[in-house]
């Protein structure tokens, strides 16, 4: 009797289609869970960059009011040349009243104008050495670029024209900011000089109501300048943020 011949080819046929089926299905899962994760990163991008809106128009917000408190105490350190040596503090109470930029917060966040009988302690010397603390919120900002979900923004000129400015075009303000606190311990400076050099002990009250001299005067010149280049650098700076608002909100 002759063997019987077995074939495999049926069985080849069948693993090989079973195999094939085992590997699509793998690369289906693969591409599915990758197509995922994809959607979820492209998700939290957007929904990173709609945080970020906020955040510059919340910035927004606080520099053009920033830019009001500059604005103000321009006009009032340029009333103070105007009538200088001649500054009583009745005047000053006023136009200070009209041009308010000494401020506080309080608890809640909310801005307060110093306008009481209270705040006027000492008026003098806040007057015009108050150089005004630009300190907008950066919080998100500074959480993308920790995280490394900036750089995942798929737009370049975005990417770069966030960067741009938050980090060199806030650099001008900044920088204007140093120089107009530098005039402004100067006349510090100038005020404690004044007492320390004084045969009998002085207030500050009364070295302004008695001892103004031209140094004091081309001190107050000085940060005159500075004041106006902040308020230059800090318009600039505003138009930036907005250019970049709407540059992003293009996008999404």
């Amino acid at each position: 009797m002759s063997k019987k011949k077995i074939s495999y080819k049926p069985l080849i046929i069948k693993y090989s289609i079973e195999f094939l089926v085992i590997v699509f299905g793998v690369l289906i899962s693969f591409n599915i869970q990758t197509w995922y994760e994809e959607k979820k990163e492209i998700k939290e991008i957007n929904d990173s960059i709609l945080t970020l809106v906020d955040e510059i128009e919340s910035n927004i917000f606080y520099s053009e009011e920033h830019l009001l408190q500059l604005s103000n105490m321009k006009t009032v350190n340029n009333l103070i040349l105007d009538n200088y040596p001649y500054i009583p503090k009745n005047i000053l109470i006023e136009w200070h009243n009209m041009y308010p930029f000494g401020h506080s917060y309080l608890k809640n966040g909310e801005l307060r104008y110093w306008t009481s009988s209270e705040d006027y302690e000492n008026l003098y010397l806040w007057m015009i050495t108050w150089w005004n603390t630009f300190a907008q919120n950066e919080i998100y900002f500074n959480t993308l670029m920790s995280s490394g979900l900036l750089l995942n923004i798929n737009d370049p000129m975005i990417r770069e024209e966030i960067e741009s400015v938050y980090i060199t075009k806030k650099r001008r303000v900044e920088v204007n900011e140093l120089l107009l606190k530098g005039v402004s311990d100067k006349i510090f400076k100038w005020v404690e000089d004044q007492r320390n050099s004084s045969e009998k002990y002085i207030t500050r009250e009364e070295i302004f109501e008695s001892k103004l001299d031209n140094q004091l005067f081309n001190l107050l010149e000085d940060r005159a300048h500075r004041i106006e280049l902040r308020i230059m650098s800090l318009e600039n700076y505003i138009e930036s943020l907005k250019s970049l608002k709407s540059n992003i909100e293009r996008t999404l």
